[in-house]
């Protein structure tokens, strides 16, 4: 008889105390309400992006998701197939159309597999979101609102 390694247990970690050790080791602001959490990460030194990090979402198997998003701007017709475009470029995140209180805004959005996210997955795609919505969002308004 081989060795079949059937009787190890792989190692669970827990999704929200990953992305948090993240957000605190990167020295970034983090506002924790339940599922919803607002992180503020830095881009360059002077502007600023807020990342949404929701952990309340599902895929259709039921898996439990780590949801990242951040405001571009007011969402209008006249840019929306030049967004889709960019989609095909963007390595992490898509930009998407989500409501809001003030109508309907453009994010950047990434989602993630909860049972499989590893520390540096979770840097990667907060600092590409925040990243990538801030520059559309200068692009936009020319402010650094979100």
């Amino acid at each position: 008889g081989g060795l079949d390694f059937n009787d190890l247990a792989p190692a669970t970690v827990d999704p929200r105390q990953m992305v948090r050790n993240v957000i605190q080791s990167s020295g970034w602001q983090l506002a924790e309400a339940g599922d919803a959490w607002q992180v503020t990460v830095p881009v360059g030194s002077l502007r600023k992006q807020v990342v949404a990090v929701d952990f309340s979402q599902r895929d259709e198997e039921g898996h439990a998701l780590i949801c990242y998003s951040s405001t571009c701007g007011v969402a209008s017709e006249k840019n929306a197939l030049a967004l889709l475009r960019y989609n095909r470029k963007m390595v992490h995140g898509a930009f998407a159309v989500q409501p809001s209180g003030s109508g309907e805004m453009i994010v950047v959005q990434a989602n993630q597999l909860a049972d499989t996210a590893d520390p540096l997955e979770v840097t990667r795609l907060l600092t590409a979101v925040a990243w990538q919505a801030d520059k559309v969002e200068e692009k936009l308004s020319g402010g650094d609102e979100f």
